[in-house]
């Protein structure tokens, strides 16, 4: 019984019982006394079911009409057979309830006021952090979304940036065979004036041959005709001067043609050293190209992130090499320009004073 008693829910009917026996007893009903009577029941439970027995508690002790006995003159509660003694204990005890039971409310209340402002400036704070992080998410998602925005188009700037640097690479291996056939082309017309040059040589060894050939034949008929004009007369003698003289003449222009073939051997040594300078400075430049080029293409195979860096870089590489493609075709025009005012340097030789003697002859 006591089980079923402590396991059920507090009713108005048991603070109203405990209530009546607290003040049977002389005590005052309060929510604490009325709380340890029952055996169970919160004060939040207990204090409304008290708070109704007070307001019928003066119906209950003999009012009528809707009054209360205890406000009533004594003589109308001696009417209604209490003693006045009784009746003003009760009116004492009554008016001592009501203000104990007004300032228990308010001290029960008191807590509950104050839980609801927590909770009320709580809810406050909280509708303005949740204001406050929907104004952050909205911030965030239009920043994420210009963000998205922004890589996209640098996702479509550099694809188009790693087709330039593609359409580069092409274009500097394209530059780079160029370069060597113009290289090549070089190498050969080296190789031709050389070829000219040794040829020159060999001519004008051939013409100082026969210079000597014909300047000992001319000396041997000289002496030929020396021993004959010892012989013959004044004529001979002076035929002799002649020759002589012929010969002199002969000898100074030889000498004269041969100074002339040793400044013009002179001048083909020294464009043949411009152009070999020339040849190595545009296999230097071939070679930085070809450097610029690797290096191009190592650069391509690194991470998307780094594309940018790539492209300055290139740009660079690029730059210098323009400068020497620009160098090498200015070498180039300047060997072929050499090699033009080369190649006719043989042709005098043809022209030496061994022509003449032949036409003397």
């Amino acid at each position: 019984m006591e089980i079923s008693r402590a396991t059920r829910s507090v009713q108005k009917e048991d603070v109203w019982q405990a209530a009546d026996a607290l003040l049977l007893e002389g005590k005052r009903p309060t929510i604490e006394r009325v709380r340890q009577k029952i055996g169970r029941g919160s004060p939040n439970t207990v204090s409304p079911m008290l708070e109704a027995w007070f307001a019928t508690l003066g119906p209950r002790l003999g009012a009528g009409g809707g009054g209360s006995a205890l406000n009533s003159e004594p003589d109308s509660a001696a009417g209604n057979g209490l003693p006045p003694v009784l009746v003003q204990a009760l009116q004492q005890v009554w008016e001592q309830v009501q203000a104990q039971a007004a300032q228990a409310a308010d001290a029960l209340l008191e807590p509950v006021r104050e839980d609801l402002q927590a909770q009320q400036q709580a809810l406050d704070e909280a509708q303005q952090a949740l204001a406050q992080e929907r104004s952050l998410m909205a911030q965030q998602r239009a920043a994420t979304e210009q963000a998205l925005a922004v890589a996209h188009a640098q996702i479509k700037m550099q694809s188009g940036r790693l087709a330039d640097l593609e359409q580069a690479g092409r274009q500097k291996d394209q530059f780079a065979a160029t370069q060597q056939q113009r290289l090549q082309a070089l190498e050969q017309e080296l190789f031709a004036n050389r070829k000219a040059r040794d040829e020159a040589d060999l001519a004008h060894a051939e013409q100082l041959r026969e210079l000597q050939h014909r300047t000992q034949l001319q000396q041997h008929r000289a002496l030929k005709e020396l021993d004959r004009a010892r012989q013959d007369t004044k004529q001979a003698m002076a035929a002799q001067r002649t020759e002589q003289e012929k010969l002199a003449k002969l000898e100074a222009q030889w000498q004269q043609d041969r100074q002339t073939l040793q400044g013009q051997r002179e001048q083909q040594t020294a464009q043949l050293q411009q152009a070999q300078a020339q040849a190595q400075q545009l296999q230097h430049q071939l070679q930085s190209a070809q450097a610029a080029h690797a290096q191009a293409m190592a650069l391509q195979s690194h991470q998307h992130e780094t594309a940018l860096a790539q492209l300055r870089l290139e740009q660079a590489q690029a730059g210098r090499a323009g400068d020497a493609v620009a160098a090498a075709d200015t070498g180039a025009g300047n060997g072929r320009r050499s090699m033009r005012s080369v190649a006719p340097a043989a042709r005098p030789l043809r022209r030496l004073p061994g022509s003449r003697l032949r036409g003397k002859n």
